[in-house]
């Protein structure tokens, strides 16, 4: 299979429980989703979701959670698609500011240009997030991309 093969669409409600089991599978917490599905795109291989991302978004920043690819997936720039294809999505809508907590893939995103910063940067926005509630440990690593407009 190429990844040409690999279509990205926004997630629909039918999408929300095999997100939540690749989630699970990737140790991602699930806590959310359920109210951000509508900002989730998942990637397809055939009619199979083989990756999503998904974001809490507010009037000017946006929290980035859940990106997961599938094991059989990983290595074949679908994440890199999905994450870029979100960030597109969101710089659209006039959000310029990103945000993500992660314990796993501080190096993955660092490429795509994120940051670590201290909690005490966050937007205050982004503080009633399940993630921040306690979703994510505490020893998460926050990061931060802004981009220019």
């Amino acid at each position: 299979m190429n990844d040409g093969e690999i279509i990205i669409t926004g997630a629909t409600a039918a999408d929300v429980p095999v997100i939540e089991q690749l989630l699970v599978r990737n140790q991602l917490p699930t806590a959310g989703v359920e109210d951000h599905w509508k900002t989730f795109i998942v990637a397809r291989d055939g009619g199979v979701i083989v990756g999503c991302a998904g974001s809490e978004a507010y009037q000017f920043v946006a929290l980035i959670r859940s990106v997961a690819v599938a094991e059989s997936h990983r290595s074949r720039g679908v994440g890199r698609r999905i994450v870029r294809q979100l960030l597109d999505r969101l710089s659209s809508r006039g959000i310029r500011e990103f945000y993500l907590l992660t314990t796993t893939a501080q190096d993955y995103f660092a490429k795509r240009g994120f940051k670590p910063i201290e909690r005490d940067e966050i937007h205050p926005q982004l503080l009633a997030s399940a993630e921040f509630q306690g979703a994510c440990p505490d020893t998460a690593v926050c990061m931060r991309l802004v981009m220019m407009a």
